[in-house]
């Protein structure tokens, strides 16, 4: 007789088996969520965007549209405007990114010739001359931007995966837009009659203030970019199109975004001079709280309420997860979940 039939149905045996088995399909997965990984993401933040126009197509059918009238309205908007900005921003960052690197060189010796550098340079015993030198010669070298870069090759593999990846974004993001609320009810009907009314509450309050919160924190970001390129402009800051596009998607991060925009900025205006730099890091500094005390609560409004320290470790774990995705959708996926345990978790536990 085979012993192996009768070591398998042991309960040692049996448990080590199993247990093996669920590692090993744990591993599979594992293996195959990250292969999946940037389709995911892709995924995830086109059903992002689809929220944040969503609340747009509910207010317009508020006004008397129909629903198919709101959703091609939106979706009409939502093309224009993203066609509009890749005409009008694409060309100037393209020219600004190629002087950029044309620039440092010339910035780094201009910087070397300021008084405060001199007299910190000074201070410290000459220690910042020869990391400034090795500064300019990296940005002057095209190997060291080739092998930042992983190469010429790879930098073309990965514009032909942005641009497919964009497309994709686009593409999902109407189509999300469109056919949502099928999607929601297809959702609810997996649901238990007896639980789906309370799933569905729970559901659409999550979808609405993920939608107001996302609506909410782009008019924030791009008021945030406007006034930094007019702050950067008017001081004289060289590549402010720049800055300012790059501070558009940093201010999605909640709490610490519009900080960073503002110490990036600061830190490039001393390009400029000290003077320049004071003056772009005080004008931030008080539009920062203009923005935290009178902008979010008027316009993000009470769309999401999560103490402070939670948005943060949110912040962190999802950067750490997803990358920039991540630091953007943590705020939104912790709302969800507090939002969950107050509706769900906490009645459960007082009727017991």
């Amino acid at each position: 007789m085979n012993p192996m039939p009768r070591l398998l149905s042991s309960g040692p045996f049996r448990f080590g088996f199993i247990a093996t088995l669920g590692v090993l399909l744990a591993l599979v997965l594992g293996t195959a969520l990250g292969s999946l990984g940037y389709a995911l993401t892709l995924i995830f933040f086109a059903l992002f965007v689809s929220l944040g126009l969503y609340p747009i197509v509910l207010r317009l059918e508020r006004m008397k549209f129909s629903r198919a009238g709101a959703v091609l309205t939106v979706l009409a908007g939502f093309v224009v405007i993203l066609a509009l900005l890749i005409w009008m921003l694409l060309p100037v960052l393209i020219e600004q990114v190629t002087l950029l690197i044309n620039y440092l060189p010339i910035g780094f010796d201009d910087v070397e010739r300021q008084a405060w550098f001199e007299d910190l340079n000074d201070s410290l015993g000459g220690v910042l001359t020869p990391f400034l030198d090795q500064l300019e010669d990296g940005v002057s070298d095209p190997n060291v931007w080739v092998a930042i870069t992983g190469g010429a090759l790879r930098v073309g593999i990965n514009i032909i995966n942005g641009t497919f990846g964009a497309i994709f974004v686009i593409a999902l993001t109407v189509y999300f837009v469109a056919t949502l609320e099928p999607m929601k009810q297809g959702l609810y009907s997996l649901v238990p009659a007896s639980r789906r009314e309370g799933f569905a509450s729970i559901a659409e309050e999550i979808f609405e203030s993920v939608g107001s919160y996302l609506g909410g924190m782009f008019i924030l970001a791009l008021m945030n970019a406007a006034f930094s390129f007019v702050v950067l402009s008017i001081v004289g800051v060289p590549f402010a199109p720049i800055l300012a596009a790059i501070a558009l998607p940093i201010t999605f991060i909640p709490v610490v975004g519009s900080l960073v925009s503002a110490g990036i900025m600061t830190v490039v205006s001393l390009f400029t001079s000290p003077e320049t730099a004071l003056i772009v890091g005080i004008v931030m500094l008080v539009y920062l709280q203009i923005e935290a005390y009178v902008l979010t609560p008027r316009i993000v409004g009470k769309a999401i309420q999560i103490p402070g320290s939670l948005v943060l470790i949110g912040a962190m774990v999802g950067a750490t997860l997803l990358g920039l995705l991540g630091a953007l959708v943590a705020c939104p996926i912790s709302a969800s979940i507090l939002l969950i345990i107050k509706k769900v978790v906490v009645p459960a536990q007082n009727a017991r």
